[in-house]
């Protein structure tokens, strides 16, 4: 019986396919785990500033208490105890989606998009303006030429 080369190429499609499938299920339970076991209860990064290639200062909260340290690359030490004023402490409980690194994707994306939405909306106004710009050069063009006309006649019946 002769070989059938789609039922081949079907063949590997569907291994392809398989493999595939099982890279993304991998993928997706590996990420689980890793978010639950970076996640604290008691323990949360509130921000961090990079000082120079290897050192950073961190600010992290511990229950109620908020803590600086200094972090190197060979050294981890804490730097103060941070008393922050309440309202500081409700926008930092109410906002409950710190991101750990310190960047707050959410706040950039709003910022970027209306400054996006200002630089369109100036856009629009000067091309409008540029827009009425041309109507009213237009227009005046148009009066200079029924101007010439009006000339063009009054010069032909000089002429005859």
């Amino acid at each position: 019986m002769p070989k059938l080369p789609y039922l081949e190429i079907t063949g590997y499609i569907l291994i392809f396919g398989s493999i595939l499938f099982l890279a993304y299920v991998a993928a997706r339970y590996a990420g689980k785990k890793a978010l639950t076991t970076t996640k604290s209860k008691h323990m949360q990064l509130v921000e961090q500033i990079h000082l120079g290639l290897d050192k950073r200062l961190l600010l992290v909260r511990v229950g109620s208490d908020y803590f600086l340290f200094l972090s190197g690359r060979k050294e981890f030490r804490q730097v103060a105890r941070v008393n922050l004023d309440k309202d500081e402490v409700r926008e930092v409980d109410d906002s409950g989606n710190n991101i750990s690194a310190g960047f707050d994707f959410k706040q950039v994306f709003t910022s970027y998009l209306t400054s996006f939405n200002e630089k369109r909306q100036q856009i629009k106004s000067k091309n409008k303006s540029t827009d009425i710009k041309n109507e009213k050069s237009e227009a005046i063009r148009e009066n200079i030429r029924k101007l010439e006309r009006l000339r063009e006649k009054s010069n032909d019946k000089e002429v005859k």
